[in-house]
């Protein structure tokens, strides 16, 4: 399993997220097509340390709903879900994730996007 695939399992195993959002909306990658609302996630940054033991990998996981509250009842449960996690998701480790940055903004399009910045501390031997 590579790292997205974990963040990938973890949110859609979360019966909080997926109460909010279908399964088959939360993507790695680009947004869904499929409507809102929806999750999609992806790499944004990357450090090594440790002569390349320990890596650390930024991830943005994007909400987006067709209301400010709903886009931020989403966010928050994300939040909920990765921040300070420390534990395996399916067999992969993750020792830390650490929510960075979060804000509210308005798309051209008129759909409400929160983008969640988290940075996960893990081993390198996995990562995609």
């Amino acid at each position: 399993m590579t790292l997205y695939e974990a963040i990938g399992y973890r949110l859609i195993a979360s019966t909080d997220i997926t109460t909010l959002v279908a399964a088959a909306k939360i993507t790695h990658g680009e947004r869904p097509q499929s409507g809102l609302p929806c999750i999609n996630f992806f790499e944004v940054g990357y450090i090594p340390f440790a002569n390349g033991v320990v890596e650390a990998t930024t991830y943005q996981i994007s909400c987006r709903a067709a209301t400010p509250e709903g886009v931020d009842a989403i966010a928050r449960e994300v939040m909920f879900l990765f921040h300070n996690y420390a534990g395996s998701v399916s067999g992969f480790t993750i020792r830390m994730g650490t929510v960075e940055g979060k804000f509210l903004m308005r798309e051209s399009d008129g759909i409400w996007h929160v983008p969640i910045d988290v940075r996960f501390e893990n081993l390198d031997s996995a990562v995609s």
